[in-house]
């Protein structure tokens, strides 16, 4: 396979899955507002989907950084308590929000 085709291939490969997730977050919200105002049953498995996706995608994208700068002199990691804050901060908006969701519903 030469570069053109990897290009190719990578390319589609993109559009695929920015597809697969417009589409999982539109059934995701679709879901959640036919839950809230129709009061239908909440099916979890769009966002489970979803979910595991963009885990997916991060750890693999975040693992390919590391692996290609590992060794590198010039190369400094950014600030890990930068990054701590702002996984915290992820941590507690998915909390609250996952608490919010279950006191409304009950």
């Amino acid at each position: 396979m030469d570069e053109m085709e990897k290009s190719i291939r990578t390319k589609s490969q993109s559009l695929g899955y920015k597809f697969a997730v417009l589409l999982l977050a539109t059934w995701t919200l679709v879901n959640l507002v036919l839950y809230v105002a129709a009061g239908r049953a909440h099916d979890m498995l769009p966002t489970l989907v979803l979910i595991a996706v963009l885990l997916a995608q991060g750890f693999s994208e975040e693992s390919m950084k590391r692996r290609m700068v590992e060794g590198d002199d010039e190369y400094h990691e950014p600030n890990r308590t930068v990054r701590i804050v702002v996984g915290a901060l992820g941590v507690a908006l998915v909390t609250f929000f996952a608490g919010f969701f279950a006191l409304y519903a009950a």
